[in-house]
């Protein structure tokens, strides 16, 4: 039988009721997909890099190419990675350093936030995305290295490539990676005149462990852009 319990009997009980804050929850919850819809605006603003994605990393997410991750979104800001060349190049642009915060510690970390005047300057942007991709690439085919006995042995060269360049003086993995795609093709240049652009973009590739014809229009863009610029001052 359904017995019927009065009001009083509860009240008798002193059961204090706290009041449930959804607000908090609320506020994460919408922190949570702000981030995710900035992860996705960052990958199609930089589409011309290639096919991007992203992975949980630092209380954010990661933005990479393959493997290679060159930026880093987190609480609704926007990081690129930087190296030791690039690190005094964003700083002249107002990029402030990213700080992580491990058991309450700050730890200072190389990547540098894109500020609301470097989103108005879409070319600016591309570039030092470009770089940020380039030295984070760089980056992990030094770590590959001792994948690749010869030069020979890299994306889109082969032993006549290896032998001009060792012409040139850059004998090993470890000082194309360094002297980088540009440098590297004018010193062969100024042995063996007839050298295409084509070649340019070979090493570039080759640096950045993918074949010529998957080469991101940005980076063929930029260095297309340097060698129109050497050539006129060379004139």
């Amino acid at each position: 039988m359904l017995k019927i319990v009065s009001l009083r009997y509860f009240s008798s009980l002193r059961i204090k009721l706290h009041p449930i804050d959804l607000s908090k929850n609320i506020r994460g919850y919408m922190d949570r997909e702000d981030t995710k819809q900035l992860v996705r605006n960052v990958i199609e603003h930089f589409s011309e890099l290639g096919e991007l994605t992203s992975r949980s990393m630092f209380g954010g997410y990661g933005i990479c190419k393959g493997k290679v991750m060159f930026g880093l979104v987190s609480e609704d800001k926007f990081y690129l990675r930087a190296n030791n060349q690039l690190e005094s190049i964003f700083v002249t642009y107002g990029m402030n350093q990213f700080v992580y915060r491990k058991r309450g510690i700050p730890v200072l970390l190389k990547y540098y936030h894109v500020n609301e005047s470097l989103w108005q300057n879409k070319e600016i942007l591309r570039r030092l995305a470009t770089y940020a991709l380039s030295a984070a690439s760089s980056e992990m085919r030094e770590k590959d290295t001792q994948e690749y006995v010869r030069i020979k042995d890299l994306p889109n060269l082969n032993l006549v490539i290896e032998r001009m360049l060792r012409q040139a003086g850059i004998k090993s993995c470890e000082e194309l990676f360094s002297l980088g795609a540009f440098q590297s093709f004018i010193k062969i240049r100024e042995m063996k005149k007839g050298i295409k652009s084509d070649l340019l973009f070979s090493l570039a590739g080759a640096i950045e462990g993918c074949h010529v014809v998957t080469l991101p229009t940005a980076l063929r863009d930029d260095l297309t852009e340097q060698l129109k610029l050497y050539d006129k001052t060379k004139k």
